[in-house]
C-alpha cells in the first residue's frame, strides 16, 4: 500500500490544516514549539513580526504616527503597539503609508531623524536639515542673496549665492532670524523691547519723577525702581514714546545732554550742557541789534546761533556760570587768569609769566618767548645808515641820537 503524502499549511503559530488526501484533520496545538511548525520572521529579521517587503524591494516596517507632533515610531509587531489618543498606527502596506514604494523614485529632503525637519518621505538628503534655536524655533539653511539681502530655503545644490549652512545657522551675524522668535526687536533674548504701530522699537525704562531722568532697561522684569521711580513699560498708557515716531517731533535727542527730550524724534539742534554752576545752558538765538537771545530750534534762527561751541564763551553767552559764584582772576591779561570765574578775588598776578629778551621779529637775538623787550636785540648788516640804535628801523629813538649830537665838533 502506498502511504499517503502529506501537506501541512500553517496559517497561525498553533493551527495548521493536515491534508492526507482523503481526509482533512483540524489540529490545535497548544504549544508553537510543535515539530510540524517552524518559526516565522519577518523581513526585518524579528519573530512574528509586521514588517513587509515593497515592490521597490524594499522592508517596510508598521509605525506608530502623531498626528499633532508629526513624529513617527517605527514598532517591530503591529499587534502590539501602544496607540495614544493623538497617535495613528500604520501598517507597512496601508494606502496611508507614505513609505510604501516610496524608495522607488528619489525624493530630496532632510533624511537625518534627529533634525527638526526630519522627512520621513525623504530618500536623498539634500542639506537642509535644521536644528534648534534657544526658543525651540527650527532654524533651517537657507541661501542668501548679498545684493537683495533676500534669502531662500532651497536645496543647497540649487544655491547659486551664499550657502548659510548648519555651521554658520547659530552666529546671529549670518543668520538674523537666530533666537529672534523669543528676542524682542532690540535683539535682547527675553527681552520686554516692543514694536510700536509706527515701526519704532520702544523699550521699558525707569522714570524719576524728581530729576526726570529715563533710565532705559533691557528686561522689565529684572528692573530695581527706587524710591523716586518708575517702571514704565512699552506700551503703557503713561510712556509718551509709544507711537511717538509716527510724527516729528523736534527736540534734544541726546540721551547725555542735560534737556535730553525722551519724546523727541528729530533732533533740532537745541542740545545744551552744564556748566560750572551745574546750571543747563541751552543753545540760543542771539539779536545783535536788540541784545535780545531767544531759545529755538537752530532753523528757526535769524540772526546769530550761539550753539555747543560757543555756550561756555563769556564773551558769547553772559549766562554762562552766572547762576552761582566762582571767585578768581576776571583780568584777561594776567597771568594767572582764570575763564570760569566770575567774581574778581584779587589774586590776579602780571609777573609769573613775565619773559624778557628781544622782542623784534627782525633781530638777530629775537626769542618768540619774550613777553616784555629789554633792549637787548642786536642787528648786524642793516641797510640804514642812520639806524643808529641798530634796532632794523629808522624811527624816533634815531632822531633822538641824533639831536642828541647835534652841533658838536667831530675831532680827529
Amino acid at each position: 500500500m502506498t502511504k499517503p503524502s502529506v501537506v501541512v499549511w500553517n496559517f497561525a503559530p498553533n493551527i495548521s490544516i493536515m491534508n492526507n488526501g482523503t481526509t482533512f484533520f483540524l489540529l490545535l496545538f497548544a504549544l508553537c514549539g510543535s515539530p510540524w511548525i517552524s518559526a516565522q520572521s519577518d523581513c526585518a529579521g524579528v519573530d512574528g513580526g509586521s514588517a513587509m517587503v515593497d515592490d521597490c524591494g524594499d522592508c517596510q516596517q508598521a509605525y506608530v504616527y502623531n498626528f499633532i507632533t508629526h513624529q513617527v515610531f517605527f514598532v517591530d509587531i503591529a499587534a502590539e503597539a501602544v496607540v495614544g489618543p493623538t497617535d495613528l498606527l500604520v501598517l507597512p502596506s496601508d494606502p496611508l503609508n507614505p513609505y510604501w514604494n516610496q524608495s522607488c523614485t528619489s525624493s530630496p529632503g532632510c533624511t537625518d531623524p534627529a533634525a527638526c525637519n526630519f522627512n520621513f518621505l525623504a530618500t536623498e538628503d539634500d542639506g537642509t536639515c535644521g536644528i534648534l534655536d534657544d526658543c525651540e524655533a527650527c532654524q533651517l539653511p537657507f541661501c542668501y542673496d548679498p545684493v537683495s539681502h533676500n534669502y531662500e530655503t532651497v536645496a543647497e545644490s540649487e544655491c547659486e549665492d551664499i550657502w548659510v549652512g548648519l555651521g554658520m545657522l547659530s552666529n546671529p551675524q549670518f543668520n538674523p532670524l537666530w533666537n529672534a522668535s523669543c528676542s524682542d526687536c532690540a535683539g535682547v533674548l527675553n527681552g520686554s523691547a516692543l514694536t510700536d504701530e509706527c515701526g519704532g522699537c520702544q523699550q521699558a525704562y525707569l522714570y524719576n519723577f524728581i530729576t526726570h531722568q529715563v533710565t532705559y532697561i533691557e528686561v522689565a522684569a529684572d528692573a530695581v525702581a527706587g524710591p523716586n521711580e518708575i517702571v514704565v513699560l512699552p506700551d503703557s498708557p503713561q510712556n509718551p514714546l509709544w507711537g511717538a515716531s509716527c510724527a516729528s517731533v523736534l527736540g534734544c535727542t541726546d540721551p547725555l545732554a542735560c534737556n535730553f527730550d525722551p519724546q523727541a524724534t528729530e533732533d533740532d539742534g537745541t542740545c545744551g550742557m552744564l556748566d560750572d554752576c551745574e546750571a543747563c545752558q541751552l543753545p540760543f538765538c542771539y539779536d545783535p541789534v536788540s541784545h535780545n537771545y531767544e531759545t529755538m530750534a537752530e532753523s528757526e534762527c535769524e540772526d546769530i546761533w550761539v550753539g555747543l561751541g560757543m555756550l561756555s564763551n563769556p564773551q558769547f553767552n553772559p549766562l554762562w556760570n552766572a547762576s552761582c559764584e566762582l571767585l578768581g582772576c576776571t583780568y584777561e591779561q594776567a597771568c594767572n587768569y582764570l575763564v570760569s570765574a566770575n567774581v574778581d578775588d584779587g589774586s590776579c598776578e602780571w609777573t609769573s609769566c613775565t619773559v624778557h629778551g628781544c622782542t623784534y621779529a627782525n633781530a638777530d637775538n629775537y626769542s618768540s618767548l619774550a613777553t616784555h623787550d629789554d633792549g637787548t636785540c642786536t642787528f648786524e648788516g642793516t641797510s640804514c645808515d642812520t639806524d643808529f640804535d641798530n634796532d632794523g628801523a629808522v624811527a624816533t629813538s634815531d632822531l633822538l641820537i641824533f639831536l642828541a649830537d647835534y652841533g658838536e665838533i667831530c675831532l680827529d
